[in-house]
């Protein structure tokens, strides 16, 4: 077959086939994966991932950021479409459960210590609509008969106030530090925005 004919059967086909991607350039911003980074997951809770996701963006340096992701943490923050802020509150999906629902003696003593020692109560539809950054429902997330959020029969999700999930972090980087052999006084010294 000659070289001419191929090329022409190639343009042919090039033509009559379907697009598989969008053209339009709003389509082309709407769908930039870029933009859905981290935002993906159906466990995320609106408005208040978005928040977690730019203070993530926000603990970055700066010139490091724009230089790895070709973008400043400004044009971020307009793609994930929140600002940082400092949240009243940490919301967590939990298992509360085994699988499927069943009873299970290590998921009792790991929910005792989620709600005993760790702060977290679960959270309820009237309690996520009363923040100001509410959006919506999380995307697999259901009302259970007592009003509590959940995903599946073994996972519901849980918030803890925004003090007690800053004095937990805190605790977990100073304890990461010390088993690294870091001075006390660094560790002491940690400032903490979530």
């Amino acid at each position: 077959m000659s070289k001419d004919k191929t090329q022409e059967q190639t343009q042919e086909m090039e033509t009559s086939k379907p697009l598989l991607f969008a053209e339009s350039r709003t389509d082309a911003e709407k769908f930039d994966p870029r933009r859905h980074r981290g935002t993906l997951d159906p466990s995320r809770v609106p408005g208040y991932s978005e928040i977690v996701q730019a203070n993530d963006i926000a603990k970055a340096d700066p010139l490091i950021f724009r230089d790895r992701n070709g973008i400043t943490q400004e044009d971020a923050y307009a793609l994930v479409g929140a600002q940082p802020q400092e949240l009243e509150v940490e919301f967590m999906w939990l298992p509360v459960s085994g699988a499927a629902g069943a009873p299970s003696d290590a998921q009792a003593r790991a929910l005792d210590r989620y709600e005993n020692q760790e702060g977290f109560r679960l959270c309820t539809v009237e309690f996520l609509k009363s923040q100001p950054w509410f959006q919506g429902m999380p995307p697999l997330g259901r009302v259970a008969e007592d009003g509590t959020i959940r995903r599946g029969p073994d996972v519901a999700l849980f918030w803890r106030p925004g003090e007690v999930a800053r004095a937990w972090e805190a605790f977990k980087i100073a304890e990461s530090r010390e088993l690294q052999g870091a001075p006390p006084e660094e560790v002491e010294t940690v400032t903490l925005t979530h």
